[in-house]
């Protein structure tokens, strides 16, 4: 009786804990929503492009693959970085690394229509840092701005950690270049934290000449919008809820992107691998 009632307790306890876990988590609709209304969701496209045109675009790393090699490692790519799959990866780590209460903050500020507004023009300015015109343009818009103005674009970046955030994306489509030649090329499937970890020694630097360029954008993106309404997207970004919100978009990103890398080196290593490059042909 005394083994039966102690493995009885124990699993109460266990079921208590479960639920105590599960009451300090979002629900995976939670997520989604957060990820719709972010506009992540949007972006999830432009990974696999990314990765792609990083490796058609070195021709260092394109002479040394056969023509086969090639399309068989950009069609690993399209499967590795399939929005969908990166979209239920993010989700999931959006789920565990975000607590309710700031998710809840983050949905009243995201249906805000302020937060709408800005998150419209955020994401109509995808392609403004690809664009030389305009980001000329941005940097003469830069140089004539008040210092207030200046001071409230450097406190929305230390907020929002958007330097951060977007080094890490540039090391993750780095990553998945990385991983995708030396999956084609190398003898041995290629050690994705090794190479994280390698790319990783250029972070501080990236995060800073990151962090310069979103300024340039920032006075771009964020013109026409009155003083007041940036005073308000300053103060919730400096909210416990707004800094949890951002720190778990980056990390939910990272998480995703370095699964789909991951992904990517086991799609190779049959197909493209099997066969000789160029330079060892």
């Amino acid at each position: 009786m005394f083994i039966t009632m102690k493995r009885l307790a124990g699993a109460v306890l266990l079921a208590v804990a479960s639920q105590a876990v599960a009451a300090d988590r979002i629900s995976p609709e939670t997520a989604a929503e957060i990820t719709r209304k972010c506009g992540v969701a949007d972006q999830l496209k432009d990974f696999a492009p990314s990765v792609r045109a990083g490796i058609t675009t070195n021709p260092e790393l394109a002479s040394k693959l056969t023509e086969a090699q090639l399309a068989n490692l950009l069609a690993a790519i399209d499967v590795a970085y399939r929005p969908a799959q990166i979209e239920i990866d993010f989700n999931a780590e959006l789920a565990k690394a975000l607590k309710p209460a700031a998710a809840k903050d983050t949905l009243v500020w995201l249906d805000s229509e302020l937060g709408q507004r800005l998150t419209a023009l955020e994401n109509g300015a995808t392609e403004l840092a690809s664009d030389p015109e305009k980001m000329a343009a941005a940097q003469q818009l830069m140089e004539r701005l008040p210092p207030r103005r200046v001071e409230r674009y450097l406190a929305l970046m230390k907020a929002t950690g958007a330097d951060a955030s977007g080094a890490q994306l540039v090391l993750n489509n780095s990553l998945g270049v990385a991983v995708g030649a030396g999956a084609t090329l190398g003898a041995r499937p290629p050690e994705v934290a090794k190479i994280r970890k390698e790319l990783a020694v250029n972070l501080p630097q990236l995060t800073e000449a990151i962090g310069n360029s979103y300024m340039v954008m920032f006075a771009s993106i964020y013109e026409s919008v009155a003083e007041a309404d940036l005073d308000q997207y300053v103060a919730f970004a400096e909210s416990p809820s707004g800094k949890a919100y951002h720190q778990a978009v980056t990390k939910a990103l990272d998480v995703a992107l370095t699964n789909a890398a991951t992904e990517l080196g086991r799609q190779i290593g049959a197909g493209v691998g099997s066969g000789k490059g160029r330079a060892g042909a």
